[in-house]
């Protein structure tokens, strides 16, 4: 579809009006991610791979892939730095850049930072997925800090401050570091309505299935009630039973204000489609323009 629609071609071409702009293609997602396995553990395989990401990044116009792997096991921790290796070293030459998304929990995933570094432009934490319907409690998507009502391992993990100071921690230099940031909340069903904080009790994920996007959440749920997370610095949303923990302007902000405060190579998102794109709540993509200014300024 992207192809027929010549989506490609129309993003790419977005770089006619800013010279400056980079378009990567991201190869990979959670549904697909499986496939890396085969094609990463067999020679043939990889260099089929590299070969077809070679002619599309041309024949498109990108200027480098980004490799989606979620997430590489104990047994693919050789084949998934080889994989890498034959990309860079073929990329080299046409000045494409590679890159990877990774999960934010380092410790549980086969990553070899060693050598990821070698081969790897920069680097995407998907600082979020902190908490949702797998959880036993209420807990924030993506909160910038821990709480205190936290067990000590969730504060370890499970905020956006210690998930990218834990790369850090492990060797990757910040200027590498893109700290992801999510444009999309999840939602839990309350055991007990009044006992609605964080960590309250839940009967299991929200009536809407447990995901929702912005534009979902400023538009269909304007009249539930806002309630400000101090410790977190994230709001979450209230209605009757229904409990959702998102980013809105203001959070997203400290979040863009934290990331560059504290060095990090830049801000990756998750997913700029999911912001108010058409304005049916006021101004078009307001959470983009409050990174982009907090950048900025």
């Amino acid at each position: 579809m992207d192809v027929d629609q010549k989506l490609y071609l129309r993003v790419t071409g977005m770089k006619e009006r800013n010279s400056n702009l980079k378009v990567l293609l991201s190869v990979g997602g959670y549904s697909v991610s499986a496939a890396f396995k085969g094609i990463a553990s067999d020679p043939n395989k990889r260099a089929i791979f590299v070969k077809s990401s070679l002619s599309y990044l041309e024949t498109y116009n990108f200027d480098g892939l980004d490799i989606d792997w979620e997430y590489p096991e104990e047994e693919d921790r050789e084949t998934y730095i080889l994989l890498l290796k034959e990309l860079k070293e073929a990329f080299e030459a046409k000045g494409y850049l590679l890159t990877a998304a990774v999960n934010s929990k380092l410790e549980q995933h086969a990553y070899n930072l060693a050598d990821m570094l070698k081969y790897l432009d920069f680097i995407n934490i998907m600082c979020y997925d902190f908490y949702g319907s797998w959880s036993d409690y209420t807990g924030q998507n993506s909160a910038l800090y821990a709480s205190s009502v936290e067990t000590a391992a969730e504060k370890r993990s499970l905020n956006v401050e210690a998930a990218a100071n834990k790369w850090v921690t492990a060797g990757a230099p910040k200027s590498k570091l893109a700290i992801g940031t999510a444009f999309y909340g999840r939602s839990f069903t309350l055991s007990n309505p009044n006992n609605h904080g964080i960590h309250a009790p839940i009967t299991g994920a929200g009536e809407d299935g447990g995901e929702d996007h912005y534009v979902t959440i400023c538009s269909k749920y304007d009249d539930w009630e806002r309630i400000w997370d101090s410790e977190q610095m994230n709001p979450y949303k209230l209605n009757g039973d229904q409990w959702l923990g998102y980013d809105d302007v203001e959070s997203i902000g400290l979040k863009a204000q934290w990331i560059k405060t504290n060095g990090f190579f830049g801000v990756m998102i998750w997913a700029i489609d999911q912001d108010d794109i058409n304005g049916l709540c006021g101004e078009k993509q307001v959470l983009l323009k409050e990174i982009n200014k907090q950048i900025a300024n």
